[in-house]
């Protein structure tokens, strides 16, 4: 795994490099990082100093700590303000993420201040000064979507250990209490959305597995690593095994119901660090060797799969960007770039280790268990060769965000890969300086869904917002009634529905009634892989690298475009798109073999 670590740094970091601009003879763009999918400079791309520096240490080669120094420069004349804050982007004034810019610009002065001149120390620990003092005063962080302050928490303890100011860690202290108390039944992490305590309709919490992953538990765990509060400590360990849960065989997470799925990218989350080094951390202080080996085996797989998702030094947005031909937006690059310059610290301040070691076989379940998870009315289903997710969570963060309506949101076979994987119901740029447009492909929603049409307005099975659930041995079955985006339903009709998901060792079989509308079953699918129908047996079988995935039906299948493959950003995946027509009492059947 250092090896790892080692190279994707080196890898990552010569891109960012690459893409840095100099000698333009323009303040405002000399020292930024030119993003080439969206033909800007990224207002966080200052991310990138502290990896700089880590391949500076490790190197000895000063052009790294003057691409620092440039990109640290390129901040200060264009999104940082005279109340100490940084801004967003060029066009966006939001300030929140001035407690990023503090934490990397901390952790440059505390492992390598000994690589700067004087003038440079100077400039930095002044820089920082303005930022801890703004963030002291920032309230507006407090009320904000949890990753925000507990965050600021870390980003203060780091500021007073830095400038020696112990009201900046009494701040920190203070905004870690506030969050003791976010953590659900079943140990996930709450308030990915505000109000943070608000509870839906139906009971959901707003919770969302890429931000506590990748973001808000690992900076709590290391704060409270910082701080000493060993109390903090247990209970950010004791969530990041809890998520353990929705980590996927090849190192991807299921956010499929997470309330910010709209940055969900299937390593993670598009503009937080990664939860590699969270996952270190934990192992670390675990005593129980068995979970503490779990912990050490999530961070190896998800920076193999970290590696695997780059191309051409930059790591894409989800798995089959490249397939689809997407641009790389390189923000992705930069953020996660951090965790692995953290990790190269943290081991060398000895918090951590990744030395190559045995890991721990995979423990597989014997039989189908599924598993409630009712503070986001999602049913986890593990069998012995696959996962897969059931949501009715109905916690809306935005419009069109994730699916809900008693979705089989998530589908991963552990030979085969995602097979479902339900993204966006519907894409929009919720955060445009963090999000993308696709380019050159049949962008469309990748979830399973019973969909109709009535009048020019779209019904789905996506949209419910009250579906009524129920598990039975190894059946999960649904209820409910097709809604427009707004939870609306039709005027003329109510459009009802019910599905049935049957799941054994090897195979789910869908069955679904509706009076109208047809099955939508978007299979994931790469364009690489071959794709064979046969007609005479009304059946699809697509050959994967290591298996292949058959689909049957109960229903006339169509291939609306035939085998070209449909794509959508979020979370990065081609599908093969399959529709099912009832032909007999308005009631179909499809079989997944896997």
């Amino acid at each position: 795994m250092k090896e790892l670590c080692n190279n994707l740094l080196e890898e990552w970091s010569e891109s960012l490099l690459r893409l840095q601009i100099r000698n333009a003879g323009e303040k405002r763009l000399d020292g930024g990082i030119l993003c080439p999918a969206c033909g800007r400079i990224h207002g966080r791309c200052a991310d990138a100093m502290y990896p700089f520096l880590v391949m500076a240490e490790k190197t000895r080669e000063r052009k790294w700590v003057e691409a620092a120094k440039a990109v640290f420069l390129w901040t200060e004349h264009t999104v940082s303000k005279e109340d100490g804050s940084i801004q967003n982007d060029i066009d966006s004034d939001w300030k929140g993420i001035t407690v990023f810019y503090a934490i990397q610009l901390a952790d440059c002065l505390k492992y390598h201040e000994s690589l700067l001149d004087d003038d440079t120390k100077r400039l930095w620990r002044e820089r920082l000064k303005k930022a801890a003092e703004f963030l002291y005063s920032f309230d507006e962080l407090s009320d904000n979507n949890i990753n925000y302050p507990v965050s600021n928490a870390l980003a203060m303890f780091l500021c007073g250990d830095i400038l020696a100011e112990e009201r900046y860690k009494e701040k920190g202290r203070a905004l870690s209490a506030a969050v003791k108390c976010a953590a659900t039944e079943n140990d996930l992490l709450e308030g990915e959305g505000v109000p943070r305590g608000r509870k839906s309709k139906m009971g959901c919490s707003a919770v969302d597995i890429g931000y506590n992953v990748e973001e808000t538990l690992p900076a709590l765990l290391r704060y409270a690593l910082i701080s000493r509060e060993k109390d903090t400590a247990f209970l950010a360990k004791k969530g990041l095994e809890a998520h353990l849960d929705f980590m996927l065989n090849d190192g991807g997470w299921d956010n499929s119901f997470g309330t910010r799925n709209y940055k969900w990218s299937y390593w993670g989350s598009r503009t937080s660090d990664g939860c590699a080094l969270g996952y270190l951390m934990a192992a670390a202080l675990e005593e129980n060797t068995e979970k503490a080996a779990d912990c050490t085996e999530a961070a190896r797989k998800n920076l193999e799969l970290l590696k695997r998702c780059t191309k051409d030094g930059l790591l894409m947005g989800g798995p089959h960007y490249g397939n689809a031909g997407q641009p790389i937006c390189v923000h992705h690059t930069f953020t996660h770039a951090k965790v692995l310059a953290g990790i190269a610290d943290q081991e060398t301040e000895g918090w951590i280790k990744t030395e190559d070691r045995t890991f721990r076989q995979e423990r597989e379940e014997q039989e189908v268990v599924i598993r409630s998870y009712s503070e986001v009315r999602t049913w986890k289903v593990t069998a012995p060769l696959f996962n897969a997710s059931v949501t009715a969570c109905d916690w809306e963060y935005m419009p069109g965000g994730h699916v809900s309506g008693g979705t089989l949101s998530m589908l991963s076979h552990r030979r085969s890969g995602p097979v479902l994987c339900a993204g966006m119901a519907d894409y929009s740029l919720k955060e445009p300086d963090n999000m993308q447009l696709p380019v050159g492909c049949i962008h469309e929603c990748l979830a399973f869904r019973i969909e109709t049409t009535v009048n020019g307005e779209r019904y789905s099975s996506i949209y419910e917002d009250s579906a009524k659930v129920q598990v039975s041995g190894r059946t999960i079955r649904v209820w409910g009634c097709m809604k427009d985006m707004a939870h609306c339903l039709c005027p003329d009709r109510k459009l009802p529905y019910w599905i049935e998901y049957e799941f054994d060792k090897q195979r789910i079989r869908i069955r679904a009634g509706f009076e109208e509308g047809i099955m939508i079953c978007p299979v994931i699918s790469s364009s690489g892989e071959t794709v064979i129908r046969e007609e005479d047996l009304n059946r699809i079988e697509i050959i994967k690298p290591e298996s292949s995935v058959r689909i049957t039906a109960d229903g006339r299948m169509d291939l609306p475009y035939g085998t070209e493959r449909i794509f959508n950003l979020i979370p990065g995946f081609q599908a093969l798109k399959i529709c099912i027509i009832p032909q007999r009492e308005n009631e179909v059947a499809i079989d997944l073999n896997l």
